[in-house]
């Protein structure tokens, strides 16, 4: 058995052995790997099993940041979970093992495995639990899919509608997306990604990747980028304005992404990771979603654990911090603070 660092030219086999591996989802696609090197210059030492040639094991890998201020390794870029694919427990050990070798030897203060729920592969990691994954099962075409939806649902739909919103897919909508998701993370004091890293994105996913805007009196209010792989379509990014929610552009948004899913044959959606007891998880079960826990286990590689506690004073007087930037200035500093210590 060897343990390697993928060759970028080795993609495609990457690529088909996520494809086959029970537990893969589209955040291990080669595709993250390009986006976090183009889009953030991040080193990604993605680690492949191999025995007699064939890949029996493998562990996306990113490092963010580094000394003196610490820095990490994680398998999933921001909400994103790449749990380590293996053909066995032991196999899974090696290439955490290497994992946490590799980002030491870089100096990294911790090792951080984002999957689902408890991993009993993760020897010394400390499991932190603050999210879940949301997931909805999607039924045969989207007339069932209507006909499933609680009537408070198929109402403010309705209501969206009746208030003179629209919906519309092409990535031609991207930088009007990336608008609404920048004015509200801002609104919220959180960094924005770049729009740099949001193009790489659709770049390098290419047909698989989709915007679906909502859109009142030719102004974009609301959006999303979503995800294709296998039969399940996943959304990492979605985001409305706060001063149209009274026009329940997420409704439309969400039914949106729905009916096409179900028009193209997919059948499970992915509405990504929520803090428990946010209401954005409460958003997300209102559509009849369930959860599963998205944990993340830690490794401290020098000093102590972080605690990734996002309702601690320091991260509470950060947002408050950001939130009194200029919208401009939020904009410029966000992928830096994103790049080096977020991602």
């Amino acid at each position: 058995m060897v343990i390697e660092e993928l060759d970028p030219e080795a993609a495609a086999e990457w690529d088909d052995y996520v494809r086959k591996a029970e537990g893969a989802n589209c955040y291990h696609l080669h595709a993250w790997r390009t986006v976090g090197v183009r889009g953030y210059a991040l080193r990604a030492p993605y680690l492949v099993a191999r025995a007699r040639g064939e890949i029996l094991g493998a562990l996306p890998l990113f490092f963010v940041g580094g000394p003196p201020l610490g820095g990490y390794a994680t398998t999933g870029l921001f909400g994103a979970y790449g749990r380590v694919l293996a053909a066995d427990d032991a196999i899974a050990r090696l290439l955490l093992r290497e994992g946490c070798r590799r980002a030491r030897a870089a100096g990294l203060a911790s090792f951080r495995l984002k999957g689902f729920g408890d991993d009993r592969r993760a020897d010394g990691f400390v499991p932190l639990d603050h999210w879940v994954v949301a997931t909805l099962a999607l039924p045969d075409s989207p007339e069932a899919a209507w006909a499933g939806l609680r009537g408070k649902q198929r109402n403010l739909v309705r209501k969206a509608r009746e208030l003179g919103l629209t919906a519309r897919a092409g990535v031609e909508d991207a930088g009007s997306f990336y608008d609404v998701l920048a004015h509200n993370m801002h609104h919220k004091g959180a960094p924005i990604y770049g729009r740099r890293w949001m193009d790489e994105l659709l770049r390098a996913f290419g047909s698989a990747a989709r915007v679906i805007t909502v859109h009142h009196g030719g102004r974009c209010v609301a959006g999303a980028l979503t995800l294709r792989f296998a039969d399940t379509v996943a959304v990492p990014f979605a985001s409305a304005r706060p001063d149209s929610l009274h026009l329940r552009p997420n409704s439309l948004l969400y039914w949106e992404i729905i009916s096409r899913a179900c028009e193209e044959g997919l059948r499970t959606l992915d509405l990504g990771t929520s803090l428990r007891g946010s209401s954005s998880l409460s958003f997300k079960l209102h559509w009849g979603a369930q959860t599963s826990p998205r944990t993340v286990h830690v490794r401290p590689l020098r000093g102590r654990p972080p605690a990734l506690d996002v309702a601690s004073p320091l991260v509470r007087a950060g947002v408050a911090m950001w939130q009194r930037l200029p919208r401009a200035w939020a904009d410029a500093l966000g992928p830096q603070v994103c790049r080096r210590f977020l991602a």
